[in-house]
């Protein structure tokens, strides 16, 4: 396995750890749209949906997103405004977490999740927050 694959499985692994319950928590209580609770899913159900949620994100963040950041374009924006060169890993973390959100809240909505979008924050802070703390302290992955 090369060591950009490594890096990212051993990552998603790290991430799932931590939105798995997340997701699970959030999925034990879903609504219709006149906000009646709908009866509970079984768990191997809420398992699939809390493990599909960063799975269809966390490729992305880690291969895509990143590429932008490396792109004809975004040299060219550097290359505009030299200002914005001091600030591509920021920019790429925020691009990269909000996508994450968006996507996994619109995901939760659709599973019907009451506040989808403030568990999808929760989860992708938690993981996120927790892998900078694991990378400064041990300087993994």
């Amino acid at each position: 396995m090369s060591p950009v694959v490594s890096a990212w499985f051993s990552a998603f692994v790290f991430t799932q750890a931590f939105e798995v319950p997340i997701y699970l928590v959030a999925l034990r209580r879903r609504a219709d749209a006149r906000g009646v609770l709908l009866p509970p899913e079984s768990l191997r159900w809420r398992l699939g949906f809390a493990f599909l949620a960063s799975m269809a994100t966390h490729p992305y963040v880690w291969f895509v997103i990143p590429t932008l950041f490396s792109s004809r374009l975004w040299f060219a924006a550097a290359t505009a405004w030299p200002a914005l060169e001091p600030w591509r890993h920021a920019l790429f973390f925020v691009t990269a977490e909000a996508f994450a959100v968006l996507v996994e809240g619109l995901l939760m909505r659709a599973l019907r999740v009451p506040r989808p979008l403030l568990w999808a924050l929760v989860a992708n802070a938690t993981s996120a927050g927790l892998g900078m703390l694991t990378r400064a302290l041990t300087g993994w992955p």
